[in-house]
């Protein structure tokens, strides 16, 4: 297969740094690295070089892959040997190419005498090259440490060029909340887990649910509300979606329908209801005829799951979408258990205040008693940034996250 080098300047190349073909980086690389050397040796900065891992950003185009580099400069406190930018451009109709560009980057860490460098290395793939990334990927990283893959926005349905990807990483990192088909791209992601498992998986979305996961933890931590943890029968998720243009009227059309139809997708409530799921190792049945949330009668962006609990007792997950323009679509805007312990019912709640994206409510009622309620600020709006550096300082596989993957992958099956 004869492959062009498209080396010409341009828009890709100002940020990207100098076009060089791939098989002479490592010597450019080199030269870099010198050129630092002697500016540290003439007094102008003193240079610090790290060697602890890969980090290999997928990104669909050329803006994405643009943004993704304006956004490593946040990544101050991770020790980054190499990055490397795989721009993968899905037309198999284009003649296959590929064009490389290489730079140190340079960031002062306490001022500007002290500084951190990391390289960065651009390749963009065109064509039925594409189909090659993993092999080209291994000229372009340093063998002798760990890949950590992140992967912009949804994965291909098809799996390819992911898994080959995958199976020379050490860890895949994905944000769910980029996904426009959240259901079918986790059972993917629970099937590369099966398929490689020494690549460890994780999502950035899954950061996200930290502050809310540990509001719930923080009902049963006391020992008078702890018994009804176990008793939980239901499991109540409301998340928020934009109303679709128009009011009441359904009839979208192209980009329009895609994107209100991705907008109803629920990802943080998917991974919250198989978190709980989880924790009370509950398991799943059929749904009976008669049941309320049968499939045919759900709207776009709800589920409903019936369940059963260790003592073989009738449990339920019901996710819903609700219409709410004051929160980012996703957000899960209700938490609801409900609980029983011998006679007495018990409603564990957090809701979002009216108009207000930063508090929450969480309530508990028990019949004939009044409601014990506290007004929290939950900060869950973490930036990309924060959230890639908290995936970046994990070594090995994160076991609860890929338990919850195995959870979902069983329930949308």
């Amino acid at each position: 297969m004869t492959v062009d080098l498209d080396l010409s300047p341009g828009t890709r190349s100002l940020w990207a740094g100098k076009a060089i073909p791939w098989e002479h980086l490592e010597e450019e690389v080199a030269l870099l690295w010198k050129m630092a050397a002697d500016n540290m040796r003439i007094g102008q900065n003193m240079s610090v070089r790290t060697s602890v891992l890969n980090l290999v950003i997928c990104a669909p185009s050329t803006a994405r892959a643009r943004y993704v580099s304006n956004l490593l400069r946040d990544l101050l406190s991770t020790h980054i040997a190499r990055v490397v930018i795989l721009i993968l451009e899905d037309d198999r109709d284009a003649p296959a190419s590929i064009a490389t560009w290489v730079t140190l980057r340079s960031f002062p860490v306490i001022s500007d005498l002290t500084r951190h460098h990391f390289e960065q290395i651009t390749a963009l793939l065109s064509g039925p090259v594409v189909e090659h990334s993993a092999a080209l990927l291994q000229k372009l990283v340093r063998p002798d440490l760990p890949i950590y893959l992140w992967w912009l926005d949804e994965p291909p349905a098809g799996g390819d060029p992911l898994d080959s990807l995958a199976a020379i990483s050490q860890r895949l990192i994905v944000d769910s909340a980029s996904f426009q088909t959240p259901g079918p791209t986790l059972r993917l992601l629970a099937s590369l887990l099966e398929t490689h498992p020494s690549c460890a998986i994780s999502d950035l979305n899954w950061g996200r649910l930290t502050p809310l996961r540990q509001l719930v933890a923080q009902f049963f931590d006391g020992l008078e509300y702890r018994p009804y943890f176990e008793g939980i029968q239901r499991i109540e998720i409301e998340h928020a979606v934009l109303e679709a243009p128009g009011g009441s009227d359904r009839r979208l059309q192209g980009a329009a329908a895609t994107l209100h139809q991705r907008l109803q997708e629920p990802a943080r409530a998917l991974l919250m209801g198989g978190w709980l799921k989880e924790r009370l190792t509950w398991r799943r049945v059929a749904c009976s005829a008669s049941c309320p949330g049968s499939v045919e009668s759900l709207p776009p962006g709800a589920y409903h799951w019936c369940l059963e609990n260790g003592a073989g007792q009738p449990t339920r997950i019901d996710i819903r979408p609700r219409a709410e323009g004051e929160v980012p679509p996703g957000t899960i805007c209700l938490l609801r258990l409900t609980s029983r312990l011998e006679d007495q019912q018990a409603l564990f709640s957090i809701s979002r205040l009216p108009g207000d994206s930063d508090h929450v409510l969480t309530s508990i009622e028990l019949e004939q008693e009044q409601p014990r309620q506290r007004t929290l600020n939950l900060n869950e709006q973490r930036q990309e940034s924060q959230l890639l550096v908290d995936e970046l300082e994990i070594t090995g596989h994160d076991d609860q996250f890929e338990r919850i993957l195995q959870e979902l992958a069983a329930l949308l099956a």
